[in-house]
């Protein structure tokens, strides 16, 4: 089933153009004329750029940065890229060196499997990483003199570099940078119970599939205690409620792998005087927002009773997914609905019977059962019962197919994979199984149950800062029986005020959803007009709130803006109300 091209890449405006100087993306993916072989994750570039709302063209004609992805064989090829930075040009190398590796002034080296990489204070950086990042792939770099060390493998050598050359800038990634983002996000196949971790606080060997079993992160090393806490005791037993801290993946390690990308793109512009702009992730200039759940397990009206009042005493407006067989009252429905809960569906393939195991035909029944208890035609989210996963990613082209348009699967089922277990606090679209085409389903991240239950509280503001942090979103889910429980809901109405107090609204999933597929149909140009340049936005259709960012030296004249910082790097920002069509800006010379 093929990808719909208008919801995943930048498309030209239906709209009158209103400057006919043609725009300028600024970004230029690398297409070599020589006949190669693209890089098994080289097409996970697209999906970085469009999510970040960055034009690119796909080329070999350089202009903008440049970003390589798949590795230049050709001699012709790395001659012309030479020139271009020679000449003021900016190259950005996130895939082996090849050809390219006397540009970049480095020698190639050992191939690495996984590792974790230290980041290194450098001008390129604007926003470093707390800890070390997993790395999924990638080969070992030798700077030549002159050439700066951006961040280093264990045992020393160079895992990205910077060099000057001509009027120009080379940075190289030897950590494969795309195949960790997609790696940690998507894990690996899931076919069997993965290994615990060795404190007894994620004992995911527990003869169901889920998607913790394909992590791609490691349990002994790419976790950390909440802040203040104390160490695990060696009788640690993983029981309810959850009595004490506990390890948890407190970093979003594909994030921050996907804004080292960004701040590369960003630095290689300031220094060439390319322009890169780009569109916030939120509207209205937000700066991250939260995302709360409620699964319905049992299907009791009593749960269902205590989810209604806590969620009204949080002011939230919740995801409800929904779970088969059985359900509500049929008043139930109604009143989640006119409390403005959205109705979702929570698959089953926990308890193996002819509806309720893994497979198409049974998400397919469950979603025509959820349409039909809750009265409604549009169930476009789900979340699985108790993570449930199976191969990697059958599931989204199912979704597809029955109408399911983001999924919230991937998160923790355990105390000890609590936070970021699959490393963002961002929506993707996910990489299908042929390595090229990405699936028209929204991955939305899952990152904590049922605080003071299944979670200790003390995870709460990692989760928050970390969310925030990347500019993502915070995602808690809570279950109508613990809500009954009087701290569970006493911490479900604290969180709800924590997020809100640090500036962060709650979405719904259909909400989020909606938005990122309107956004990805804006592009975000620069282009020259009479010797003036002009900040060019063509909207497929009409974006209430865009938040566009440039960098403060091309701030548009005789408009009201406002001077904000993301992924550590100061912009200025314009929000608006895009029309269809094209709106030109003229940008301060």
């Amino acid at each position: 089933m093929a990808t719909a091209p208008h919801l995943l890449e930048p498309v030209p405006s239906p709209g009158t153009t209103t400057d006919p100087t043609p725009a300028a993306p600024g970004v230029t993916l690398w297409a070599s004329d020589a006949p190669g072989t693209r890089a098994p994750w080289a097409a996970y570039a697209t999906e970085v750029l469009a999510h970040a709302g960055i034009a690119h063209t796909v080329s070999s004609d350089a202009s903008g940065v440049v970003l390589v992805t798949s590795p230049v064989t050709d001699d012709d090829d790395a001659a012309r890229l030479s020139v271009f930075v020679a000449a003021g040009g900016a190259l950005v190398i996130a895939t082996a060196p090849g050809a390219l590796a006397a540009l970049a002034g480095v020698e190639e080296g050992a191939t690495v499997e996984t590792a974790r990489v230290a980041v290194v204070p450098d001008e390129a950086w604007t926003h470093l990483p707390p800890r070390p990042l997993r790395a999924v792939g990638g080969v070992e770099l030798t700077p030549a003199p002159g050439t700066r060390t951006l961040a280093t493998w264990p045992g020393g050598a160079a895992a990205a570099t910077a060099r000057t050359h001509g009027g120009g800038v080379v940075l190289m990634f030897g950590a494969d940078l795309l195949q960790s983002v997609v790696r940690i996000q998507q894990g690996y196949p899931v076919t069997q119970d993965a290994a615990p971790a060795s404190d007894g606080t994620a004992p995911r060997d527990d003869g169901v599939l889920k998607t913790e079993d394909g992590m791609a992160l490691d349990l002994e090393t790419d976790r950390a205690l909440p802040p203040g806490a104390p160490p695990v005791g060696t009788d640690y037993g993983h029981t309810l409620p959850a009595p004490s801290p506990v390890p948890m993946v407190d970093v979003p390690y594909a994030d921050w792998w996907r804004s080292l990308l960004l701040q590369a793109i960003w630095w290689g512009a300031d220094a060439t005087d390319a322009a890169v702009p780009w569109l916030g992730y939120w509207p209205s200039g937000l700066e991250g927002i939260a995302h709360m759940s409620h699964d319905s397990d049992h299907n009791e009206a009593a749960d269902g009773r205590a989810a209604l009042d806590a969620f009204a005493a949080a002011d939230v407006r919740v995801t409800w997914c929904h779970i088969y067989p059985g359900g509500y009252p049929a008043e139930m429905y109604e009143e989640i609905a006119a409390a403005g809960h959205e109705h979702a569906l929570h698959y089953d393939a926990m308890h193996g019977d002819a509806l309720t195991s893994w497979g198409r035909p049974q998400l397919r029944a469950q979603h025509a059962w959820a349409q039909a208890v809750t009265g409604r035609e549009r169930i476009v989210s789900n979340k699985n019962h108790c993570t449930r996963w199976e191969g990697w990613s059958e599931l989204y082209a199912w979704c597809e197919q029955v109408g399911i348009e983001i999924e919230a699967s991937r998160g923790p089922s355990k105390q000890g994979l609590v936070g970021f277990p699959f490393g963002t606090a961002h929506v993707a679209f996910p990489l299908a199984d042929d390595g090229v085409r990405r699936h028209d389903v929204l991955m939305l991240p899952l990152h904590a149950q049922d605080l003071a239950w299944a979670a200790h509280p003390s995870v709460r503001d990692v989760i928050l800062d970390g969310a925030q942090e990347q500019h993502g979103v915070a995602h808690f889910l809570f279950h109508g029986p613990h809500l009954r429980r009087p701290a569970t809901r006493a911490e479900c109405l604290a969180l709800a005020d924590a997020a809100r107090e640090r500036g962060l609204e709650w979405w719904t999933s259909d909400r989020i959803n909606s938005w990122e597929r309107s956004r990805r149909g804006v592009r975000v140009t620069t282009a020259h007009d009479g010797g003036r340049r002009v900040l060019r936005v063509d909207a497929a259709a009409p974006v209430a709130g865009a938040s566009i960012l440039l960098p403060p030296r091309l701030a548009p004249e005789g408009v009201p803006v406002t001077h904000v910082t993301r992924h550590g790097r100061a912009f200025v920002q314009l929000v608006t109300d895009l029309p269809a069509g094209t709106t030109t800006w003229t940008l301060e010379p």
